[in-house]
């Protein structure tokens, strides 16, 4: 990730990232582009009241939740 820039830690339905993502965190990296994200309350509060057991996967976005961009990294799945 980019030094100093906006991105968002979101839920996708899709593997690749595609489409819709379900906001968890917005952060901005630090001057080495770095950051610590804690999400574990909003996945929680997401899975609690999640009524079918739906397979989502964690991204990456660049921007803001209101209007992410370009999804930079997936969750690796084996």
């Amino acid at each position: 990730m980019e030094p100093k820039k906006s991105y968002i830690l979101a839920l996708s339905n899709h593997r690749k990232g595609e489409g819709a993502l379900e906001p968890l965190s917005t952060f901005t990296t630090n001057p080495a582009g770095s950051a610590i994200v804690n999400a574990i309350g909003p996945i929680r509060q997401i899975v609690q009241g999640a009524g079918k057991n739906e397979q989502r996967y964690l991204v990456i976005a660049e921007g803001a939740a209101v209007e992410p961009d370009a999804v930079v990294q997936l969750q690796v799945t084996n």
